[in-house]
């Protein structure tokens, strides 16, 4: 009930995220999860600014620990990647990238996030927003 009151109060900016990202889209620009997070930031995500801000020196820091050659965390390999980010599982920068990078991949792509459905086509989401339950499977005992 929590959850479905700030949706309800925040849908608004939420959907001016994804206005934003639908036009970086319009102009053919890549990368739409990153797009829609940048004005979730500035918007209804506002909270989540100071965690990811805060974050982003540990990241790097974490990244040179497992290579000191590199840049950035981009440089790494999917491998050492993979582990840094197991690193920081529990912090407050990573449950605030992973909520808008969710949350920017599987949305509805009239918003903007989403780029071709293929958010919805990974997980096998037809874009249908209303189902039958599988009637006969899990009441089959049932009489």
């Amino acid at each position: 009930m929590v959850g479905g009151a700030w949706l309800a109060v925040h849908l608004p900016a939420i959907e001016a995220a994804a206005r934003h990202a639908r036009r970086a889209l319009g102009r053919h620009a890549p990368f739409g999860v990153i797009y829609f997070m940048d004005k979730a930031l500035g918007t209804f995500g506002a909270q989540f600014l100071q965690p990811i801000r805060g974050g982003l020196p540990d990241l790097l820091k974490a990244a040179r620990a497992k290579n000191p050659a590199v840049r950035g965390f981009a440089e790494l390999s999917f491998e050492q990647q993979t582990d840094v980010l197991r690193g920081m599982e529990q912090t407050p920068f990573f449950g605030a990238v992973r909520f808008l990078t969710v949350a920017g991949m599987f949305g509805d792509p009239s918003y903007g996030g989403n780029q071709d459905r293929i958010g919805w086509q990974l997980i096998g989401f037809d874009g249908g927003h209303a189902h039958q339950p599988p009637f006969g499977y899990y009441d089959a005992n049932q009489r």
